[in-house]
């Protein structure tokens, strides 16, 4: 599904708490993350923020660039499965919601999964908010701003399956 480039301004707003990048820090983050279930990174930043900080998090979701640049190296943690899948930039493969749905079901305890990304990984936070049970944190990077962590609850999914609804053609 392509996103409709008229509907960018529904992305602007970030989804939760938003921390400015030079307010982010070690204590501040374990912190907010404290009570959750389960932690889902999305971006390369992201997640190589929350492994500097020694957060290994349940499920990261990375495609080996920032802003579309390949990136030099990738940040490697300790994983009991890794998942390639492909989404276009700009678009959301129906094949990755139906993967995330799955895997959200499925995963178990402590198990740790990284989702490898061909393509783009930015709107791939979307459909964790949305099939993501309640008390999960999505932590997403906000271009420019800094880092965003959603606990997900009936308002966040909500918010999520709006946007959804109207962004994708």
């Amino acid at each position: 599904m392509k996103l409709d480039p008229t509907k960018l301004d529904l992305f602007k707003e970030p989804f939760g708490a938003l921390i400015r990048n030079n307010d982010v820090t070690k204590d501040q983050i374990l912190d907010m993350l404290n009570k959750a279930q389960k932690v889902i990174t999305v971006g390369d930043t992201t997640t190589e923020k929350f492994v500097g900080f020694g957060y290994l998090p349940d499920v990261s979701v990375i495609d080996g660039k920032e802003k579309r640049v390949i990136k030099t190296s990738v940040c490697d943690y300790p994983v009991d499965k890794i998942l390639h899948l492909q989404n276009k930039p700009g678009e959301l493969s129906e094949h990755v919601i139906g993967e995330i749905r799955k895997m959200i079901s499925a995963i178990d305890g402590g198990s740790k999964i990284r989702i490898i990304i061909d393509g783009e990984e930015d709107l791939v936070a979307l459909p964790f908010l949305i099939y993501s049970p309640d008390d999960w944190m999505i932590c997403y990077g906000q271009p420019n701003e800094g880092l965003v962590i959603v606990k997900v609850n009936e308002d966040s999914r909500k918010r999520a399956e709006l946007i959804f609804n109207k962004a994708f053609l």
